[in-house]
Order: C-alpha cells, then sequence, then structure tokens
C-alpha cells in the first residue's frame, strides 16, 4: 500500500473517561498533525463518555468523524445533546431552568450508556455497515462490545490497546467482571496486533492469554507537554481549596487503593506537624466522606471533591505540592505520573512494577511506597517533606525525564505498529 492511502477505523463505543478518553483524543491529534496525506483516520464514538462528559466532534485534518448511533431514539439524541450543551450553561437562563435541562442531559446519557453495555453486540452491527471504509480497525477501549454468545469476525486486520488488567486480578468491574474476562479473551483471539505501554503487563497478558510475542507490541506513552494557561484562582475557588495541597485524581475504584492514602496520610498527620490537607478529585471520590476518615476532618484535613470539570484538571494539579498515587493495577505510567511531572510537581506513587519499570527504584524520580501499607506510604511522606531540596531535585530529574519521549514519538510508534499489520 506504499502509494495508497491507509484508511483507519477508530472504534471506541464505551469511551472510558479520564486517563483512556485522554490518551485517544491526544493520539489522534497526533496523528493528524505528524501522520501527512497518507493517512486518514475515521473516529467513531458516541455522545458522552463513561463519566457523563459530553464528546464534541473531532474536527481535525486527515480526520473524519461520525456518532455512534444504536437504538431507534439515537437521531433524536444526536440532534437533541449538542443544543442541550449549548443552552445549559447559558447565563440567559435562569438557575432553574439550566439545572432541569442539566437534568435532563443527564438522562440521555444514562440511557445511551445503558444501551452501549447492553453486551449485546449493536454497536458491532452498526459498525460492520461501515467496515469497506477501513483498511484497518484500530480500539482503543474493545471492552464490553463484544456480543456475550455471536461469533464476530471483522473483514480487515484489527489492532486494540488493552489497558491495565485489573479485570483479571481484583473485582473492580463488580457483576461484569467475570464476563468482561471471557471477552478480553476473545479480543486476544480476534486481534491481529495487541498494544501495551509497560512490558510488565504485556509479559502477564502474554501469559494469561497464551499470546506469541509476534502478536503483541509495547508503546511506552508520554505526554503532550504543551503548557496550559490556566486559572488557578477560579478553580481554588469552585472546590474551597487554597494552594499547596497533596492531590490525588481519579477513579475511586478499589485498584486505585484510596483507603490506603487516607490511612497512610492520617498516620502522618499524627506523626508530623506539616499541616496540609489531602485532597481526592474524580468520580465517586464524594462517597469517601462516608467511609472511614481515621480521624480527618472533613473539610480541613481531607477534601473529596468527586468529578471535576475537565478544564479545572490543569488548575488542580498546579495548585497541590505534591501529587501521590497508590494504584495497584495500571496499563503503565498513569496521567497523574504524567501530569505531575508535566507541571513540576513533586510525586509519591506505589511500587507496581509497572510504574518501577520505568521510574527505577533508586528515588531518582519519585518516591515509591507499598500500596497496600498505610505505614509504607507515611514514611514516605515524612521522607517527601523532610528534605525539600531533595524533594526538588527529584522534580528537576523527572521533568528532563519525561522530556526525553514526546507525543510525537508515541504516534510515529503508533502508526509503524498499525503498518505491520497491512
Amino acid at each position: 500500500m506504499e502509494n495508497e492511502v491507509i484508511r483507519v477505523g477508530i472504534f471506541d463505543q464505551i469511551v472510558s473517561g479520564g486517563g483512556v478518553r485522554l490518551f485517544t483524543t491526544k493520539l489522534l491529534e497526533e496523528f493528524s498533525r505528524s501522520a501527512g496525506t497518507r493517512w486518514h483516520f475515521h473516529l467513531m464514538w458516541p455522545l458522552f463518555d463513561s463519566s457523563n462528559n459530553y464528546l464534541p466532534p473531532f474536527r481535525l485534518p486527515n480526520v473524519s468523524f461520525e456518532r455512534i448511533n444504536v437504538g431507534t431514539d439515537s437521531r433524536v439524541r444526536k440532534t437533541l445533546v449538542p443544543a442541550l450543551n449549548r443552552v445549559r450553561d447559558s447565563r440567559a437562563l435562569p438557575r432553574k431552568s439550566r439545572d432541569h435541562l442539566k437534568d435532563y442531559q443527564q438522562k440521555l446519557c444514562e440511557e445511551e450508556q445503558r444501551k452501549l453495555r447492553l453486551g449485546d453486540g449493536r454497536g458491532l452491527q452498526w459498525l460492520n455497515e461501515r467496515m469497506n471504509a477501513f483498511d484497518l480497525l484500530y480500539m482503543p477501549y474493545p471492552y464490553l462490545t463484544l456480543p456475550g454468545s455471536e461469533h464476530w469476525q471483522p473483514h480487515v486486520p484489527v489492532v486494540i490497546t488493552l489497558h491495565d488488567l485489573a479485570h483479571e486480578h481484583t473485582d473492580t468491574w463488580g457483576e461484569v467482571t467475570a464476563p468482561l474476562r471471557h471477552e478480553v479473551r476473545r479480543w486476544t483471539q480476534i486481534s491481529d496486533l495487541i498494544i501495551f505501554s509497560s512490558d510488565f503487563v504485556m509479559h502477564q497478558a502474554q501469559k494469561i492469554y497464551e499470546l506469541p510475542p509476534t502478536r503483541t507490541k509495547r508503546i511506552y506513552l508520554s505526554p503532550d507537554k504543551r503548557n496550559e494557561s490556566v486559572r488557578q484562582s477560579d478553580a481554588l475557588r469552585r472546590y474551597g481549596l487554597t494552594e499547596g495541597y497533596i492531590f490525588t485524581l481519579g477513579w475511586a475504584a478499589k485498584h486505585k487503593r484510596v483507603e490506603t492514602l487516607i490511612e497512610g496520610f492520617a498516620l502522618f498527620r499524627k506523626k508530623s506537624n506539616v499541616n496540609v490537607p489531602l485532597v481526592f478529585a474524580g468520580p465517586s471520590t464524594e462517597n469517601l466522606l462516608r467511609s472511614d476518615t481515621h480521624g480527618l476532618k472533613i473539610g480541613e484535613d481531607l477534601f473529596a471533591l468527586g468529578y471535576v470539570r475537565d478544564d479545572d484538571i490543569a488548575a488542580l494539579y498546579k495548585s497541590s505540592s505534591l501529587v501521590v498515587t497508590a494504584s495497584i493495577s495500571e496499563a503503565g505510567f498513569n496521567t497523574m505520573i504524567f501530569d505531575a511531572m508535566n507541571v513540576g510537581k513533586p510525586l509519591l506513587c506505589s511500587n507496581i512494577p509497572q510504574f518501577v519499570e520505568r521510574l527505577g527504584t533508586d528515588d531518582s524520580l519519585a518516591l515509591t511506597f507499598d500500596p497496600h501499607s498505610p505505614q509504607s506510604l507515611c514514611d514516605a511522606l515524612m521522607k517527601h517533606f523532610g528534605d525539600p531540596q531533595q524533594a526538588q531535585l527529584r522534580v528537576e530529574n523527572a521533568q528532563r525525564f519525561i522530556a526525553s519521549r514526546r507525543l510525537a514519538d508515541v504516534g510515529q510508534d503508533y502508526l509503524e505498529a498499525f503498518e505491520s499489520v497491512l
């Protein structure tokens, strides 16, 4: 296909909110910047991601866009939701009217998510009607799309990205964990190439799914290092915060080990005279306020913001003094590691193999701790606050490290991976 345009369909039925969605959008932006006219990308996704964020149309060079329409009312939603999104925050409307519109949009979002997650293959049936338009299908988040019993076999090469293997090691997914394990096994049989972002997860998957190395590829990720202009004061006022807190961001799932963060921070506060609060942000983190806070005072020692707007996230990072992640299952570096390094914030993170693979064990880039041990986190916090000079040195090392691999490198690696299956 040396002189022909390579047509890549990018199908994302669920669009996981947070890091996976950000990964997909940044990768597509990089493809548009650097792939040239030899490639064309057609993005297919729904109206909302799994965190209820409205997904605007993508308008980029070399990229076309289409809504995934499933169900008899999908065309109504397709027309109505963008209009609702434009007017719901309008100051011209009374507050009560805006609230009614937000509630109605939430209802539409939940209806769409319910239909997309039925596991009946309706999204793939919709995709089959378009498959002849592509030379290659890429699925950045293939979960919850295959029908439970029917066999689905595409007529073009398929590349997928498998992120973490939390579904294999935890019950984070609740009642759908067992079906998801089965579905991922089927995807590993269907796919021509499976991409991972750490050697550790790739090697685990090779063993679990009996994958030959020739059908797997590891591509280390990198952040988009463009500096954003943010108004920190607006975000701080919105959430009732002052600068200098310890920050953690993400869905409050079991594999994120939020209990280690709370208990370890409580131990630290009892042992130290450093007076900084711990701030959680992300879906379901508001529920932490109903759990055991180990004596921490809500609104003073501990803040749980729940879901925060995308345009507030950079400001929340920049206003923090330290970023902490205690996750026990990730694809590779999570977005917290990238974002902390990118904005020049010290980092404490769990010592899981996916992280240590790139961070090393010498504490030169970040301090690590056992995510199952609150005492280990307490010790890491004591070490961090006990030596500000070393903390700053780690920040400088981390920024040099993160600058050594660009998003353009990631994009080029993905394009080479795509071309390898054609």
